[in-house]
């Protein structure tokens, strides 16, 4: 197997997984933004989902100024994720020189964050569609044929995953709850960071990755730890220092 091939199959994998007991939906999210990364030539990449008000919200991203962009966007209703969650289909721009009309106020925003080019596709479920793929380039960058069609593979099986975490039948209904579930989990772990980056006088990515390394080393999904945290059945020493 060539390591091109191995690559396909371990993201695959990886996203399919919902039996683990350490493996949430923000990890699910998470694993599908930076496969995307690692396996295309976009520099950067996030993900948003629909919240139970049908707004997109920020869920997962590989770097924080890819969350700065998602933010943007749902606060000034306008850029390529807005779009594509809007209509369902894949939204392009490999440069932002040629759509600066089309977004004007996100635009400016985007490149003052770093980035010339962006892609961004749906995230669907049953034809709905419940949040979306964002993809970010620091450089004009197109998207080939097979990278789209990868990318949206990928994105279908995380969906599918995040979807079906419990194994029960999906009813239509469960859809916004189960999208709104996993953006609850996602503000109970800034919550967390937010405590331990205070505590350690860190990053808030910095506090991120204690975290994770935490609940790896725990066996525990991170959700899982920083609920802990909020809710002070451990402390912050406890995770940063790890003392086992």
């Amino acid at each position: 197997m060539s390591t091109r091939e191995q690559q396909l199959t371990e993201a695959f994998v990886a996203l399919s997984d919902t039996l683990a007991d350490d493996v949430d939906a923000l990890v699910l999210l998470g694993r599908l933004a930076r496969h995307s990364v690692a396996l295309t030539d976009v520099d950067a990449a996030g993900v948003m989902l629909m919240n139970a008000r049908g707004h997109l919200r920020p869920a997962a991203a590989t770097e924080h100024t890819v969350e700065l962009t998602e933010m943007w966007q749902a606060q000034i209703r306008q850029g390529p994720c807005i779009d594509a969650f809007t209509t369902g289909t894949a939204v392009h721009a490999a440069d932002f020189e040629t759509h600066q009309d089309r977004w004007p106020k996100f635009v400016p925003l985007a490149r003052a964050a770093g980035y010339q080019g962006a892609h961004a596709l749906p995230l669907l479920a049953r034809g709905q569609a419940v949040g979306a793929l964002n993809l970010l380039c620091h450089h004009p960058a197109s998207l080939t044929g097979a990278e789209t069609h990868l990318l949206r593979a990928l994105a279908n099986v995380a969906t599918t995953a995040l979807l079906t975490w419990d194994h029960t039948a999906l009813r239509t209904e469960d859809i916004t709850t189960r999208t709104q579930a996993a953006l609850s989990g996602k503000a109970v772990f800034d919550t967390a960071t937010g405590v331990l980056a205070a505590t350690a006088h860190i990053s808030p990515i910095q506090a991120a990755q204690h975290l994770r390394a935490y609940a790896d080393r725990h066996h525990q999904r991170p959700t899982d730890i920083a609920a802990a945290l909020v809710d002070r059945r451990i402390t912050p020493r406890v995770v940063l220092g790890d003392p086992s």
